[in-house]
């Protein structure tokens, strides 16, 4: 039984817009009457993803995924039911009276809502170290060298975690915070895994502190500076992954960058906190950055749902230079342009921002060139005079990442660019994109086979998840569930009346039936979606995919000669069955006798049927 009220959920999905909804996590694009977007659920580079304002629903048409607000709330953030509903219930102003509780689902919405709860404590107690306890004072010093003041400390929520650890777990136990609670959210760490008794330790101790935040500008962990030399430990250290953070999907400052992104059409990608925070607050929000991290696919797919364009602004030392190059071959398969803008060498974008001003900056970032510009500028230039195998050997580097661009238009001008540049033959280059693209797929095609092997593990388990929708091969069954949940005037004449005894004679109507006798007003899309989402899962996906196809209006008189047309399909199934029971050998003649008169009425019967009426 559910834990919150029908009436409840319906009345949250009222109030709930589920196109403002899902535009709060991503940009959409209108479609026609409805809005598209790359899918945020599975790999792809053309638009799948459907967003009906209508229906108030959505659906991919590459992976199935699909539902209303709570559904996609659900599926995005990773939470349970009852946490999605009570999510939008809080952002719509609806008040939740429970009728049954769930232990399980108790809990863990209580573990995710405590740690929630906690990062944002954390957040403030060590904003407020920073802002008031001399021991922060290295900290200030250290923000004030940086060149960033008070103002920036405040919008920022900068914090302070204090070397003492006796005062971190003071101040966890005033509120209210057991140590299991601690570990859980990444703010402590077991001193031996394996026997908890031997207590834990502080996770950060001595750091400058930035809250990460998730898209909704909740924070949900932290990334941490070291303050003197002497500190063990990397020059950053960022958070544990939680039940509420994965570093591998989550950028820092997205919150505040992904509308000036949108509306710049492009996003810049830094490499660290400080060099994001000094540009945004110099007048440049469209900026991210990964939390210390090996750039990933799935920070790609974040930001193609945002823009085409990204700039690489990273250090121009030779890890910079070898990082960007990494990140390049990540988003070069999503089909965006990539830049890079070069700074001088020993500068990074806060120090050279302080040297030289924001507006030298901003030409810096406006005159960056597009990747495969640089690195032949980068070493192009020392190659023309150097020998023929010289130049193939970087012809051949380059032919790798050429043939990461899918699109043969953006390949045939890049292999023109790089033969003029380095004065080889086009026919060395392609031969070398034809071989780096081959060499590619191969390679992909052994992920994909170790993927489907794991996957196949995966669905012999009795733990898998693995959902097949339901599948519905009659048009007239199809036509009949859609228009039942969408035309109030169809269904107020047709399922006014008994469901027809004829249904127990055809396959594929129980879902029909249930959709017949169920309470949903097709006026309402939160009746509609609140019935789905007590369907069993393989349901709810083929009618949330028959919803968002476009179609014509079901009309009373539609669905009429559907329900004919099924009754003429359950009469001749029984001329079926009663034509393969005469062919028994062993059959009485009694049998025969009745069996044919039974064919001659059930012929009648559809002589009856065709008759115009």
């Amino acid at each position: 039984m559910p834990i919150i009220p029908q009436e409840t959920i319906e009345k949250i999905l009222d109030s709930t817009n589920i196109v403002e909804l899902i535009e709060g996590y991503f940009p959409l694009k209108r479609a026609g009457v409805n809005f598209v977007a790359v899918c945020p659920f599975h790999n792809e580079k053309s638009a799948s993803f459907n967003v009906s304002p209508s229906r108030q629903a959505y659906h991919c048409f590459g992976c199935g995924a699909g539902g209303d607000a709570i559904g996609f709330v659900r599926e995005y953030e990773n939470l349970s039911f009852p946490e999605a509903v009570r999510k939008l219930a809080d952002k719509a102003g609806v008040l939740i009276q429970e009728e049954e509780v769930d232990p399980k689902a108790l809990a863990r919405q209580r573990g995710r809502k405590d740690v929630l709860r906690m990062q944002k404590a954390a957040a403030d107690f060590f904003h407020s170290l920073l802002l008031k306890k001399q021991i922060a004072q290295p900290a200030r010093d250290y923000l004030k060298a940086r060149g960033f003041g008070i103002e920036v400390a405040k919008t920022w929520k900068f914090g302070y975690a204090p070397e003492d650890q006796r005062m971190f777990f003071d101040w966890a136990n005033t509120e209210g915070f057991a140590i299991p609670q601690l570990v859980e959210g990444g703010l402590a760490k077991w001193r031996d895994e394996d026997n908890p008794n031997r207590g834990a330790y502080s996770f950060f101790r001595h750091r400058l502190m930035f809250p990460v935040n998730n898209d909704m500008g909740e924070p949900i962990a932290f990334s941490g500076r070291v303050l003197s030399k002497e500190q063990k430990g990397g020059k950053y250290v960022n958070s544990p992954e939680t039940s509420v953070f994965d570093k591998s999907k989550t950028f820092f400052g997205l919150d505040r960058s992904k509308r000036p992104i949108l509306q710049n059409k492009r996003a810049i990608v830094f490499e660290g906190q400080l060099d994001l925070i000094a540009a945004f607050e110099g007048g440049i929000p469209n900026i991210v950055a990964p939390l210390g991290t090996a750039f990933t696919e799935h920070h790609a797919k974040i930001l193609k749902r945002h823009t085409d364009e990204v700039i690489l602004c990273y250090d121009s030392d030779t890890a910079g230079q070898n990082a960007a190059k990494k990140t390049f071959r990540v988003l070069a398969p999503s089909g965006m342009l990539v830049r890079l803008a070069v700074l001088p060498e020993g500068d990074d974008p806060d120090t050279f921002i302080r040297k030289f001003g924001i507006e030298k900056f901003q030409e810096t970032l406006e005159a960056s060139q597009e990747y495969f510009d640089h690195q032949v500028d980068r070493r192009g230039s020392s190659l023309n005079q150097g020998s023929l195998r010289e130049r193939l050997g970087f012809a051949k580097e380059l032919a790798s990442d050429v043939a990461l661009m899918d699109d043969k238009m953006i390949q045939d001008s890049l292999i023109s660019r790089i033969t003029v540049r380095l004065g080889v033959g086009e026919d060395d280059i392609r031969r070398l994109v034809m071989q780096a693209g081959t060499d590619r797929a191969k390679a992909e095609k052994s992920k994909s086979r170790r993927e489907n092997q794991q996957k196949a593990r995966e669905a012999e388990s009795p733990d898998s998840k693995r959902v097949e929708p339901t599948v519905i091969p009659s048009r007239a069954i199809k036509f009949l569930c859609k228009a039942l949940l969408t035309c109030p005037n169809t269904r107020a004449i047709i399922a006014s009346k008994p469901i027809p005894d004829f249904f127990s004679d055809l396959t594929d109507t129980e879902l029909l039936s249930r959709i017949w006798q169920s309470d949903v007003d097709p006026a309402s899309p939160s009746s509609v979606n609140a019935f789905i989402g007590l369907l069993p899962t393989p349901d709810q996906i083929c009618i949330n995919r028959l919803l968002i196809e476009e179609s014509p209006e079901g009309t009373p008189e539609h669905a009429e000669e559907c329900l004919l047309s099924l009754k003429k399909q359950s009469i001749q199934n029984k001329i079926g069955v009663a034509k393969g029971q005469l062919g028994n050998p062993d059959i009485s003649p009694t049998d025969v006798e009745m069996l044919q008169k039974l064919l001659l009425d059930l012929r009648s019967q559809l002589n009856d049927i065709a008759r115009p009426r």
